[in-house]
C-alpha cells in the first residue's frame, strides 16, 4: 500500500503545529510531515500520527519507532560526555536519566500536536482557507506565504471567516444577475 498525499489544508495545519518547529528536535522549523509510527509498521495516514518535523530529523527517523529515535538522538547528544565506566558519575544511569528525560519531552509536545490538531476551531479555520489548494502545490511556497496570517489566527483564537453576504437571483434580458438582499429584507 503507497503512501496517501494529504490534502494540502491538512499539511498546512500539521506544518504550523507545536508553533512551526520540528517536534522531535523542537529548534528547527518544520519543513516535512512525519508519521510518529511509520506506515510500514501499520501507522495510519490520518492527522493524528503526523507531526511537524525539520528535514535532517525526518531523514535520521526514516523508519524507526518513537523510542529509537529519541534514543539515538540522546546518544549523540550527550555521549562524548558519557563515562566510559559505567558506574561513573556519568554513567549508565545518568544516560538513563538523559533518556527518559528526552523521551518524555519528545512525547509531551507530540501531545500538545495532537491537542492542537483536535481543535475545531482550527481545523476549520484551515479547512475554511485552504481546502481549494491541490495537494500537489509546493507546501513549502504555501508554508511561506501563508506564516504571518497563521501567526495572527492563532493570536485571535482562531476566527471564523464573516458569512458570505446573502444573494438573490434577478432576471433580466440578458439572463441571471445576482443582487444581494438587504438585512431588512425577509424574502
Amino acid at each position: 500500500m503507497g503512501r496517501k498525499k494529504q490534502d494540502m489544508w491538512v499539511r498546512l495545519m500539521v506544518l504550523f503545529a507545536n508553533m512551526g518547529r520540528c517536534v522531535y528536535c523542537d529548534c528547527a522549523e518544520s519543513q516535512v510531515i512525519d508519521h510518529v509510527v511509520p506506515v510500514k509498521d501499520g501507522g495510519s495516514e490520518h492527522w493524528h500520527n503526523l507531526v511537524p518535523a525539520c528535514e535532517a530529523c525526518n531523514l535520521g527517523k526514516s523508519g524507526k519507532g518513537l523510542f529509537e529515535w529519541v534514543t539515538q538522538l540522546t546518544y549523540q547528544r550527550y555521549g562524548a560526555e558519557a563515562s566510559t565506566w559505567p558506574h561513573g558519575p556519568k554513567g549508565l544511569w545518568w544516560m538513563r536519566a538523559k533518556l527518559e528525560y528526552a523521551f518524555d519531552e519528545a512525547v509531551a509536545r507530540i501531545e500538545g500536536v495532537k491537542s492542537e490538531l483536535d481543535d475545531k476551531a482550527r481545523s476549520d479555520w484551515f479547512f475554511d482557507r485552504y481546502w481549494k489548494l491541490t495537494k500537489n502545490d509546493p507546501v513549502y511556497l504555501w508554508r511561506g506565504w501563508v506564516a504571518a496570517s497563521v501567526t495572527k489566527a492563532r493570536e485571535n483564537g482562531w476566527p471564523k471567516p464573516p458569512p458570505p453576504p446573502r444573494m438573490r437571483i434577478v432576471r433580466d434580458r440578458l439572463g441571471q444577475l445576482f443582487e444581494p438582499i438587504p438585512e431588512d429584507d425577509t424574502a
